[in-house]
């Protein structure tokens, strides 16, 4: 019986909106529109009432609900927006969007008419997320970007994006670098065939990325330099892309310490082809390097070797190398040009409250001590 009474109603699972559906006789498309209520009752209710308008006029003489059935579904929408801009973007920036549209936004709105979707079933959805803020934001962002794409294009009336509220940033699980001892630790029980990489990228901050794109010309001994000029990347399927960086900044030069040019030089022995276009590091099998192979083969196996019980990923060897040469009273400038930052603030923002200082709280004490013996001098020596 409850089936019956739902005849031409259905509900989206994702937001539990109610929808009217009904195939006319003489309408070019099935009439398919949100009822805008989650209550059975009051589905019903609108349900009679565009049955009884389709029983006297052959149709609903409602413009807005016309304009409902002719709606595309989101899925529609996304798949017009993908083809458009997937020669505008990076393939790798186009590639995240589609696997967070794959994953996370078109199993909930793929089905759903866009016209009808609501700012309501939007923040439905992000309180479904349970991830932190920034990846929240990032899973919202091919949504946003279509919702936009659609309201330019006219193929809806407004954006729901406009009344959803701001995301509360909130902080994921806190990953605390690695000190100088436990650096060294590492390097003294990685494998051999990797020592040199990871020397660099714990002395010297460049993504690696930019390891992984690092061509033999961009290397000068003599003058202690690594030039970054190109990444190292995988899109769909694997695949290898060398490409430019995204930022001009962090198309750079960086000042390497002797130690590391000699790891350099250990390296030259093995990937040096007799050409500059060789690239510094490759893998075992003389392939590009493939970083979630390093984390998983490498990096999880050698810190399990010592003891360290951390979350750390290869990524993170650019927090290390910035709050130990912090600690060590490199100036925040130089550090800034060495891993390829515009400004100090992310550095401020998100490295600096990692740095040791067990006499914090002291440096008052001391000035004010300093200042009292200097006046006490002064009269005891007119």
């Amino acid at each position: 019986m409850a089936k019956k009474n739902n005849h031409h109603l259905y509900q989206d699972t994702n937001s539990e909106i109610w929808y009217f559906q009904k195939k006319v006789k003489g309408v070019s498309k099935p009439y398919k529109f949100s009822l805008e209520t989650t209550s059975v009752v009051e589905a019903r209710r609108k349900r009679d009432e565009y049955l009884k308008q389709i029983e006297i006029h052959g149709h609903i003489p409602n413009a807005e609900v016309n304009n409902f059935s002719e709606a595309m579904v989101f899925g529609e929408v996304a798949q017009q927006w993908s083809e458009i801009v997937k020669n505008r973007l990076e393939e790798t920036t186009f590639n995240n969007y589609r696997k967070v549209m794959n994953i996370h936004v078109l199993p909930w709105f793929g089905n759903m008419p866009i016209e009808a979707i609501s700012s309501l079933d939007i923040e439905k959805f992000i309180s479904k997320l349970n991830c932190c803020s920034k990846t929240k934001q990032n899973i919202l962002t091919p949504l946003r970007v279509v919702m936009k794409f659609a309201k330019k294009h006219k193929i809806i009336q407004s954006n729901p994006f406009l009344d959803v509220e701001p995301i509360k940033k909130t902080k994921g699980k806190q990953k605390q670098p690695l000190n100088l001892d436990e650096i060294r630790k590492f390097i003294d029980e990685v494998e051999d065939f990797w020592k040199p990489l990871f020397i660099l990228l714990f002395f010297s901050g460049i993504r690696i990325a930019e390891a992984s794109g690092l061509k033999w010309k961009n290397v000068n001994f003599d003058e202690g330099v690594i030039k970054i000029r190109k990444n190292l990347v995988r899109g769909e399927h694997g695949k290898v892309i060398y490409k430019k960086p995204k930022t001009e900044g962090s198309i750079r030069d960086v000042k390497v310490p002797p130690f590391i040019i000699e790891a350099l030089q250990e390296q030259h022995k093995r990937t040096w082809k007799g050409s500059g276009e060789n690239f510094v590091f490759l893998n075992k099998a003389e392939r590009p390097l493939n970083r979630h192979t390093l984390n998983n083969s490498v990096l999880k196996t050698t810190l399990k070797k010592i003891g360290l019980d951390t979350q750390i990923s290869i990524k993170d060897t650019r927090a290390s190398y910035i709050t130990n040469a912090l600690d060590q009273n490199e100036r925040m400038s130089f550090v800034q040009s060495q891993v390829g930052h515009t400004t100090t603030r992310m550095i401020v923002d998100h490295y600096y409250r990692h740095i040791p200082a067990p006499d914090d709280g002291t440096h008052m004490e001391k000035a004010w001590n300093s200042a009292a013996a200097l006046s006490e001098d002064e009269i005891l020596d007119p």
